[in-house]
């Protein structure tokens, strides 16, 4: 079968530091694992960045966290991407994101390191809380087919992803497609269709990105429920391994395959939705890779899981038609939080949880505290007026609540909140 296009994957055995703590010599070992990959999936940087270019390179933030959190943007793989695109003389370099959940994203990338690689490097931060935007639009009838753009991504001569490689709960896997998500303006957009369409909003991102090149930052990597796993063993910190180039179906594909999952390519939705709508291939026989062998670096990592019913002790989970990428991904990650520190072993009543739509009329009475998930399940507080909400409202629109994330107001810190005066009242 012909090769439509090139995935390079880079590895070292060497000590590379930590992404906040590295040496000018681990750096330059990061340094020649991206040039690797470039030069053998485009010829070379000098074919990626012309001189004279405008370059926005694309990060991930996510949330203000120490670099060494391990599920942001790597400053080794960062600094090291800008001093090779520095090399070849554009005009300018910009990194630009809008981090998670409505938050400011120059915080993000105070935190995250992002600030003090700009200041080392002289490039131009570009959080896109504070660019101005425009509409795109796909003209016809898909989820998600009119959305603003950052117009400094559309104004960019050169386009470089630098996605961080994590299995995800929401959306299976977040790599070189999903980086896009961070390219929407504020918490209202990015919460539209984070159903189970966001796989069509993912695909859509990426087509208005019109991407040049992307390098997968998987130095470190996210297994089993990914980012903000409660377990520890779920953030890789030996991984190593680096792959990259021009299609991201393809890169995102090969991670598949780094992970050694069964049939790369077809385990991701935004992947094979990718594959059907254009955007590059998901199958390996038309992949040409180069650099270091598959077999050679490959391990197997823990896929998602949002099993709910029957998985948490002294929690009740009533579920109507519920979205594996919304509400169930939500919950999972909450209750899998209240699991690890060991707070639902300390309750002393049920907790009960109704989530996605509700069709059982008969549910009238239950003997414990009652939360409420989604906008599906408003109709339960009809029943349990003195219900803990989870959904839509003013400051936090659209049905999926992805605000039940957040430390200060979520549910795993209301359900702790819950354990501590139980344990008073006993």
């Amino acid at each position: 079968m012909a090769k439509k296009t090139t995935v390079g994957i880079g590895h070292s055995d060497a000590d590379l530091g930590k992404p906040a703590e590295y040496t000018r010599a681990q750096l330059d070992l990061v340094k020649q694992m991206i040039r690797d990959v470039a030069d053998q999936t485009m010829g070379g940087m000098r074919n990626i960045v012309k001189p004279g270019n405008k370059v926005l390179i694309k990060i991930n933030t996510v949330i203000p966290v120490p670099a060494n959190a391990g599920f942001t943007t790597d400053p080794r793989m960062l600094e090291a991407l800008i001093e090779l695109v520095q090399e070849q003389k554009p005009s300018r370099i910009q990194i630009g994101e809008r981090c998670a959940m409505g938050g400011d994203t120059s915080k993000a990338m105070a935190a995250c390191g992002i600030v003090e690689i700009a200041e080392r490097t002289g490039v131009e931060l570009c959080p896109f809380d504070h660019v101005p935007f425009d509409m795109y639009k796909i003209d016809r009838p898909i989820s998600f087919n009119e959305f603003p753009v950052p117009r400094p991504v559309r104004e960019a001569d050169v386009y470089i992803g630098l996605p961080k490689m994590k299995v995800h709960v929401h959306t299976t896997f977040t790599g070189a497609m999903k980086l896009q998500f961070g390219n929407l303006p504020d918490y209202d957009w990015m919460v539209r269709c984070h159903r189970d369409d966001i796989y069509q909003k993912i695909v859509n991102l990426t087509r208005a990105a019109n991407p040049t090149w992307f390098v997968m930052d998987s130095l470190y990597a996210c297994q089993g429920n990914g980012p903000f796993s409660a377990y520890q063993d779920d953030l890789i910190k030996d991984f190593n391994t680096i792959c990259g180039g021009p299609d991201p179906v393809a890169v995102d594909t090969v991670c598949e395959a780094l992970m050694d999952w069964d049939d790369p390519g077809t385990n991701v939705p935004s992947t094979v939705l990718g594959a059907a709508e254009g955007l590059g291939t998901n199958d390996m026989e038309e992949i040409e890779l180069a650099g270091v062998p598959v077999e050679r670096v490959k391990r197997r990592f823990r896929r998602q899981s949002t099993m709910l019913q029957g998985v948490f002790p002294n929690v009740n989970l009533i579920m109507g038609s519920t979205c594996e990428a919304g509400c169930k991904a939500i919950v999972r990650m909450q209750l899998d939080q209240l699991k690890a520190d060991g707070t639902l072993k300390k309750l002393k009543r049920p907790l009960y949880v109704f989530t996605g739509l509700q069709f059982e009329e008969r549910i009238t009475e239950v003997d414990g505290d009652v939360i409420v998930v989604g906008d599906c399940a408003k109709t339960m507080l009809e029943k349990f007026p003195n219900a803990q909400y989870w959904g839509s409202s003013e400051q936090f629109p659209n049905c999926t609540p992805i605000w039940a994330n957040l430390p200060n107001l979520g549910i795993a810190n209301y359900v702790r909140h819950l354990a501590v005066v139980q344990e008073a009242a006993h």
